[in-house]
């Protein structure tokens, strides 16, 4: 191509591909190196030698396939002349020898391009060769890891599961060899006519039997959230049937469900967070499921949205055929119940309502029941005796007002309460406790009993103050401070509320109009107020039932000026969750005794747990110095806190929280925002927001800004004196 490119820049018209065909005429072909040398060495006139190259014909560089010598042939005259042929041959060869001298030249003056060019070609040969060895031997070293690998990790799992059934089998083994251990002793028991033993033997196993049973289902219960089975729940089901616990197995399906749903969103959030982050930290695993999602990021939030619903949609798919399946047996339960070929689903269901009733039953004491029979002979007698009905309702009222103020001063009354500031008791119930003492309490009775006849007659519309019997024990820990006489005494004062929310109605028909203010009035004042007598009683129980000045003196002790980010919580963490364990304990221990309704359950948790928290913050308050580590070792604490606490109760959401971590928070505020904050937060004391000021003085708060957040902070303290 390069020959062909060089004619053509010599003026030829079409350069051919190949010399070939030239060689009929007289075998053209590439000269040697010594002919080479020849062309090069004989004199030449470039443009003589042009001319002939010029002056051969086109056809000659035709790349089409045609036969030179026919057209040679065919331009021989029909006479031939020798003359004439010799110089046409020489004149061939003139035109055959200036191409080759032209070839000639043009490959010379390529020739060192050329050798370059070949040299980098046997280079690059090695190179592909050198590269070819070195693939291959690495292709074999990694079939030969992942062979290794492969077969080391496929040991493992088959090491790791053959373990599990090894465990497995080992616990069946203990549980025979126990059972067969049981067996020989009952008959040892049996000979030696130590029946008792024998029998309470034979009652520890059924029970171990029973809870076994009860733990293999409820495992087999769990795996219905994710992958139901109809077969698998329907066997679940009738094995629940058949202890005769049905409602159980429904409550705990519930609580799988939700814990599924739970470790479902946070597995799936958790996954992408520490994706993003790129390390597995175990800091994330510790965070609450809200804080977790902050940590998502903006590119990974659609991928992270699009998991989470297919996570979810697995769970919400076997919650909706567990409905399906409970739907269609129902179904069929009710047919076979009515046509009467089912007669213990009716005795489950009967005994069931009990239970139910049993349950919802009102905690009631006799003073109750006999205050309830009282008021209908009242109500009788208002039908008979019209005209005297106002005055037969004023003493219905003094009578409910007794009874609520009695139950207060037994139970309620405690003067540390209103120190707290949290207003337990609102402004409605003192205004009526008040009421109740100065119209119907006769404080000098019980005072002053030499009283003269005078005074007593000017006080005959009133009654002796109530005291409590000797018999009931508010003092002991063991019982909680009282706790199941408070539940009967409080729960029963509202029921007795109820009732008489029951009869406004018929109060009402026959109450004289004028009078009518009257009656709203004890029911907006007296009677709506009942129930709130529920946190000042079971505030002195909670107030006790933790030793909060203990967790004080162990905060006391905590070196908060760390210089270091600490992983760890601080002890005072888990003395405190041991206290609420040993609450959560006596608690149940009291719930066998006196049921203790949700409500009450409710309020009790909660007052411990806002009781812990100002706790918390308290002790924050006391402290001298303080680091920004020391606030995250602060956070850290408190997060331990919450998150163990929740496994406790199912309080939500946590009474006060956000009292403790905006009090931590607050450390890192600026002048500015920190005075802002003061005026905002008027619910904290002036001792921990005056110690809040303190411990930030150095860190990025001077003096001067200090003293002008002190001002302010006696500015609002001042309208409390």
């Amino acid at each position: 191509s390069i020959i062909q490119k060089s004619l053509m820049s010599s003026g030829l018209k079409s350069p051919p591909e190949s010399l070939s065909d030239l060689g009929a005429i007289e075998s053209l072909r590439v000269p040697g190196k010594e002919e080479f040398r020849e062309l090069r060495e004989q004199p030449s006139d470039p443009q003589a030698e042009q001319e002939l190259i010029n002056s051969i014909e086109q056809v000659y560089f035709s790349t089409d396939s045609f036969d030179i010598v026919k057209y040679e042939l065919e331009k021989l005259p029909p006479v031939l002349n020798l003359q004439e042929l010799e110089e046409y041959r020489d004149k061939l060869k003139q035109q055959q020898a200036a191409v080759s001298k032209k070839v000639a030249d043009l490959i010379l003056e390529k020739q060192p391009a050329y050798v370059k060019e070949l040299e980098r070609v046997t280079s690059l040969q090695t190179g592909l060769q050198l590269a070819a060895v070195i693939c291959t031997n690495g292709r074999r070293h990694l079939n030969i890891a992942k062979e290794g690998f492969t077969q080391a990790s496929l040991g493992l799992l088959a090491n790791q599961r053959k373990r599990q059934l090894l465990i497995g089998l080992l616990k069946s083994l203990r549980t025979i060899k126990t059972l067969q251990r049981t067996d020989v002793r009952l008959s040892e028991m049996l000979e030696e006519e130590d029946y008792p033993g024998a029998i309470q033997l034979c009652l520890e196993c059924q029970k171990a039997a029973s809870n076994i049973k009860i733990e293999q289902l409820d495992v087999a219960l769990s795996k219905i959230c994710k992958n139901f089975d109809i077969n698998h729940y329907t066997k679940v089901q009738q094995a629940y049937r058949l202890l005769g616990k049905t409602q159980t197995a429904m409550d705990q399906l519930h609580m799988h469900f939700t814990q599924a749903i739970h470790n479902t969103v946070f597995q799936v959030v958790l996954g992408y967070v520490e994706l993003c982050s790129g390390n597995t930290d175990t800091k994330f695993q510790k965070l609450q499921y809200k804080d977790l999602c902050t940590h998502v990021t903006p590119d990974s939030y659609i991928p992270c949205l699009a998991d989470l619903c297919k996570a979810l949609w697995e769970v919400m798919l076997s919650y909706y055929r567990t409905m399906e399946w409970h739907e269609k047996h129902d179904n069929e339960d009710t047919t076979s119940a009515s046509e009467g070929s089912n007669i213990e689903t009716l005795k489950s269901r009967k005994k069931s309502d009990y239970s139910l009733n049993k349950v919802n039953a009102p905690i009631l004491t006799n003073t109750t029941l006999n205050v309830i029979r009282l008021v209908g002979k009242y109500m009788q007698m208002m039908n008979i005796l019209k005209p005297i009905a106002f005055d037969v309702i004023h003493f219905m009222s003094q009578l409910f007002d007794y009874y609520l103020y009695a139950i207060y001063t037994f139970f309620g009354r405690n003067d540390s309460l209103e120190s707290t500031g949290l207003g337990l008791s609102s402004s409605r119930l003192r205004t009526t406790l008040n009421r109740i003492q100065e119209s119907l309490i006769d404080m000098e009775v019980s005072a002053d009993p030499t009283a003269t006849l005078t005074a007593a007659e000017e006080r005959k519309e009133k009654v002796p103050s109530p005291h409590l019997s000797h018999l009931v024990v508010l003092t002991s820990g063991d019982t909680l401070y009282g706790l199941a006489e408070r539940v009967v005494a409080t729960e029963s004062l509202v029921f007795l509320a109820e009732q008489f929310e029951f009869l406004q109605p018929h109060l009402d028909a026959v109450m004289p109009a004028v009078k009518k203010p009257f009656l709203q009035q004890f029911y907006s004042q007296t009677v709506s107020t009942a129930s709130e007598l529920r946190k000042p009683i079971y505030w002195i129980v909670a107030g006790k039932a933790i030793d909060y000045e203990q967790m004080l003196l162990l905060m006391a002790n905590v070196k908060w000026d760390v210089k270091e980010i600490m992983s760890q919580h601080n002890i005072y963490v888990d003395a405190l969750l041991k206290e609420f364990e040993q609450f959560n304990r006596r608690l149940n221990e009291v719930s066998k005794r006196v049921r203790i309704p949700l409500p009450v359950s409710n309020i009790l948790w909660e007052h411990c747990i806002r009781l812990a928290n100002r706790t918390i913050v308290e002790g924050y308050a006391n402290v001298k110095k303080c680091s920004n580590e020391g606030r995250a070792l602060m956070q850290l604490d408190f997060q331990q806190f919450l998150m163990k606490l929740e496994k406790l109760t199912d309080i939500r959401p946590i009474p006060d929280k956000e009292f403790v971590e905006t009090y931590i928070k607050a450390y890192y505020l600026t002048e500015n925002d920190m005075e802002r904050w003061i005026k905002e937060h008027r619910e904290y004391s002036t001792k921990q927001l005056t110690n809040l000021v303190n411990v930030c003085l150095g860190s990025h708060i001077n003096k001067k800004a200090r003293q002008k957040l002190l001002a302010a902070i006696d500015d609002i303290d001042r309208p409390k004196r």
